[in-house]
């Protein structure tokens, strides 16, 4: 498998948006664009950017960033028609012009929590590269239930040791990887060493992030939280919203 490749063919490690030094926070969508399903042979519609301003999202303390004006686009996905799982962005583009007239639904159908865990069930079968993004997407997804129902319950056991191989995957030497790397300690409850890695200099946009961080490692809470709610006054950085 490529790596995930963004509208501006841009790629990151770990299924993101690579950054750069734009400020890009007020997203366009981009034109349509459909690929064709191996299994059947249907269109598939992806939508790699959407518009809307990523700042007045919410930022969960995972990374998920909660907006329904700028979702996240995934790069993994069923085909509406058959059911087919695949790679969205692994997919052969359809040339035909005839297809950008369809009226039915053709985007692509995300994948459920369970259907991540069985493909983390069977990373050997799955190229590295995606290793790391299966393991924050299954992550993610999972928080979702305690996102929505406020549920302050502990990790299973799969939800904890998917944590732990995430943390072997990060790269601390990156400055976003570290960061994601500082959240999966702490749900871990490892928290000196998510300080040790947390005390670590950073980019100066990013500081009312780990100033948020270091409160929640100091009270000892390896809970979900609310980083920025979006509301005025309390938006994300735009450094992060690139």
């Amino acid at each position: 498998m490529d790596l995930p490749v963004r509208a501006d063919g841009k790629q990151g490690r770990d299924g993101t948006a690579a950054t750069d030094s734009a400020d890009n926070s007020e997203l366009v969508a981009k034109e349509r664009i459909f690929r064709q399903c191996e299994c059947c042979g249907a269109p598939i519609e992806i939508t790699l950017i959407e518009s809307g301003d990523r700042r007045r999202g919410v930022l969960w303390s995972d990374g998920y960033l909660e907006n329904d004006d700028a979702p996240t686009p995934s790069i993994l996905g069923k085909c509406r028609v058959c059911g087919a799982m695949g790679c969205l962005v692994e997919l052969p583009l359809m040339e035909d012009a005839a297809h950008r007239e369809l009226t039915d639904d053709y985007t692509a159908v995300p994948l459920t929590v369970d259907e991540y865990a069985a493909l983390l069930e069977n990373l050997e079968e799955i190229g590295e590269q995606f290793h790391c993004y299966l393991r924050i997407s299954f992550w993610q997804l999972s928080n979702h239930r305690r996102r929505h129902d406020g549920a302050d319950e502990p990790l299973s056991e799969f939800e904890n040791a998917n944590l732990q191989g995430l943390r072997e995957l990060l790269d601390e030497d990156d400055p976003a990887e570290r960061l994601i790397k500082v959240e999966v300690l702490r749900q871990l409850q490892q928290f000196e060493r998510a300080e040790a890695l947390l005390a670590e200099p950073v980019h100066p946009e990013i500081v009312p992030l780990v100033e948020r961080l270091w409160q929640l490692l100091e009270a000892r809470d390896a809970n979900l939280v609310k980083l920025f709610t979006g509301e005025p006054g309390d938006e994300m950085p735009a450094f992060l919203s690139r």
